[in-house]
Protein backbone atom coordinates (compact mmCIF):
# COMPACT_ATOMS: atom_id res chain seq x y z
CA UNK A 1 0.00 0.00 0.00
CA UNK A 2 1.21 2.91 -1.22
CA UNK A 3 0.03 5.42 2.06
CA UNK A 4 1.72 4.78 5.49
CA UNK A 5 0.63 5.66 8.52
CA UNK A 6 3.14 7.60 10.60
CA UNK A 7 3.91 6.85 13.97
CA UNK A 8 3.14 9.19 16.65
CA UNK A 9 6.71 9.49 17.57
CA UNK A 10 7.73 10.43 14.20
CA UNK A 11 5.05 12.21 13.46
CA UNK A 12 5.29 14.54 16.36
CA UNK A 13 8.53 14.54 15.56
CA UNK A 14 7.86 15.88 11.44
CA UNK A 15 5.13 18.69 13.12
CA UNK A 16 7.95 19.57 15.50
CA UNK A 17 10.08 20.28 12.40
CA UNK A 18 7.36 22.06 10.73
CA UNK A 19 6.30 23.95 12.99
CA UNK A 20 10.00 25.78 13.13
CA UNK A 21 9.97 25.70 9.04
CA UNK A 22 6.60 27.44 8.56
CA UNK A 23 7.45 29.92 11.86
CA UNK A 24 4.21 28.83 13.46
CA UNK A 25 1.59 26.57 14.43
CA UNK A 26 -1.56 25.61 12.65
CA UNK A 27 -4.75 25.92 14.78
CA UNK A 28 -3.19 28.58 17.46
CA UNK A 29 -4.95 31.38 18.06
CA UNK A 30 -3.03 34.20 15.79
CA UNK A 31 -1.42 31.47 13.55
CA UNK A 32 0.61 32.58 10.55
CA UNK A 33 2.44 30.55 8.28
CA UNK A 34 5.78 32.10 7.40
CA UNK A 35 7.28 29.44 4.50
CA UNK A 36 10.61 29.39 3.96
CA UNK A 37 11.51 31.68 0.52
CA UNK A 38 10.44 31.47 -2.14
CA UNK A 39 7.00 30.72 -1.83
CA UNK A 40 3.67 31.90 -3.46
CA UNK A 41 0.23 31.91 -2.37
CA UNK A 42 -2.69 31.15 -4.50
CA UNK A 43 -6.33 32.27 -3.31
CA UNK A 44 -8.69 28.99 -3.20
CA UNK A 45 -11.85 30.77 -2.12
CA UNK A 46 -13.35 30.81 -5.32
CA UNK A 47 -13.80 26.44 -4.82
CA UNK A 48 -15.47 27.35 -1.60
CA UNK A 49 -18.50 29.43 -2.42
CA UNK A 50 -21.05 28.30 -4.51
CA UNK A 51 -21.38 31.09 -6.20
CA UNK A 52 -17.47 30.26 -7.05
CA UNK A 53 -17.39 31.10 -11.18
CA UNK A 54 -16.58 28.30 -11.69
CA UNK A 55 -19.04 26.11 -13.67
CA UNK A 56 -18.23 22.71 -12.23
CA UNK A 57 -16.18 22.76 -8.34
CA UNK A 58 -15.78 19.86 -8.43
CA UNK A 59 -14.40 19.48 -12.04
CA UNK A 60 -11.75 22.62 -10.57
CA UNK A 61 -10.95 20.30 -7.41
CA UNK A 62 -10.17 16.88 -9.75
CA UNK A 63 -7.89 19.23 -11.82
CA UNK A 64 -6.12 20.72 -8.84
CA UNK A 65 -5.62 17.20 -7.76
CA UNK A 66 -4.38 16.09 -11.07
CA UNK A 67 -2.12 19.05 -11.33
CA UNK A 68 -0.64 18.71 -8.01
CA UNK A 69 0.42 15.37 -8.08
CA UNK A 70 2.51 15.85 -11.76
CA UNK A 71 4.11 18.30 -10.03
CA UNK A 72 4.58 16.38 -7.26
CA UNK A 73 5.81 13.56 -9.49
CA UNK A 74 8.33 16.01 -11.42
CA UNK A 75 9.65 16.66 -8.48
CA UNK A 76 10.61 13.26 -7.43
CA UNK A 77 12.69 10.22 -7.80
CA UNK A 78 10.62 6.65 -7.97
CA UNK A 79 11.78 5.83 -4.67
CA UNK A 80 10.88 9.56 -3.17
CA UNK A 81 8.65 9.39 -0.37
CA UNK A 82 6.59 12.65 0.71
CA UNK A 83 5.33 13.76 3.70
CA UNK A 84 0.78 14.43 4.13
CA UNK A 85 -0.05 16.09 7.28
CA UNK A 86 -3.72 16.62 8.16
CA UNK A 87 -3.47 18.45 11.50
CA UNK A 88 -4.82 17.06 14.51
CA UNK A 89 -5.22 13.79 12.26
CA UNK A 90 -2.98 11.10 11.04
CA UNK A 91 -0.19 11.82 8.98
CA UNK A 92 1.91 9.51 6.19
CA UNK A 93 4.41 9.07 4.08
CA UNK A 94 3.46 8.54 0.62
CA UNK A 95 5.01 8.38 -3.30
CA UNK A 96 3.76 10.28 -6.27
CA UNK A 97 4.67 7.49 -8.10
CA UNK A 98 2.50 4.66 -7.04
CA UNK A 99 -1.12 4.27 -7.13
CA UNK A 100 -2.86 6.92 -5.24
CA UNK A 101 -6.10 5.56 -2.87
CA UNK A 102 -9.09 6.84 -2.60
CA UNK A 103 -11.69 7.07 -0.09
CA UNK A 104 -15.83 6.55 -1.01
CA UNK A 105 -15.68 10.75 -1.49
CA UNK A 106 -12.84 10.41 -4.05
CA UNK A 107 -10.05 12.17 -1.71
CA UNK A 108 -6.82 10.96 -0.96
CA UNK A 109 -5.97 10.26 2.67
CA UNK A 110 -4.87 14.26 3.17
CA UNK A 111 -6.46 15.84 0.31
CA UNK A 112 -4.97 18.66 -1.18
CA UNK A 113 -7.84 21.24 -1.25
CA UNK A 114 -8.13 22.10 2.85
CA UNK A 115 -11.93 21.93 3.29
CA UNK A 116 -11.71 22.15 6.72
CA UNK A 117 -8.15 21.32 8.40
CA UNK A 118 -4.97 22.43 7.68
CA UNK A 119 -3.12 20.03 5.17
CA UNK A 120 0.29 20.10 3.92
CA UNK A 121 2.76 17.96 1.81
CA UNK A 122 6.47 18.07 2.21
CA UNK A 123 9.15 16.75 0.10
CA UNK A 124 10.99 14.05 2.40
CA UNK A 125 14.36 16.32 3.27
CA UNK A 126 11.17 19.77 3.59
CA UNK A 127 13.30 21.49 0.70
CA UNK A 128 9.53 22.41 -0.58
CA UNK A 129 6.45 21.44 -0.03
CA UNK A 130 2.56 22.63 -0.23
CA UNK A 131 0.66 24.21 2.89
CA UNK A 132 -3.30 24.22 2.55
CA UNK A 133 -4.98 26.63 4.76
CA UNK A 134 -8.92 26.44 5.06
CA UNK A 135 -9.35 29.32 7.20
CA UNK A 136 -7.42 31.83 5.10
CA UNK A 137 -8.54 30.05 1.72
CA UNK A 138 -4.89 29.63 0.35
CA UNK A 139 -2.87 27.32 -0.65
CA UNK A 140 0.66 28.29 -0.49
CA UNK A 141 3.41 26.43 -2.45
CA UNK A 142 7.31 26.81 -1.42
CA UNK A 143 10.60 25.68 -2.38
CA UNK A 144 12.01 26.29 -6.70
CA UNK A 145 11.48 22.91 -8.02
CA UNK A 146 7.73 22.80 -6.65
CA UNK A 147 7.18 26.10 -8.06
CA UNK A 148 8.45 25.47 -11.39
CA UNK A 149 6.91 22.53 -11.23
CA UNK A 150 3.42 24.20 -10.68
CA UNK A 151 4.16 26.97 -13.49
CA UNK A 152 4.27 23.81 -15.89
CA UNK A 153 1.77 22.09 -14.65
CA UNK A 154 -0.91 24.84 -13.68
CA UNK A 155 -4.05 23.89 -11.64
CA UNK A 156 -7.19 25.84 -13.21
CA UNK A 157 -7.61 26.97 -9.11
CA UNK A 158 -4.36 28.56 -9.65
CA UNK A 159 -5.11 30.82 -12.43
CA UNK A 160 -5.74 33.92 -12.77
CA UNK A 161 -9.36 34.39 -13.62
Amino acid sequence: MNWRTLSQTKQDRIWSEVNQLIKGKPGSRCHHIIPPDRYRVFDISSAMSSKSGHDDVSEVLNDLETSILKAFQSCTGKNDVMYALDWQHDGYTFSPHQTMPQDEFGDWPVPVFPNGDYYFFFYQDFSWGLLGDPWKCTITVFGEDLLEAIDKYPPILFQDR
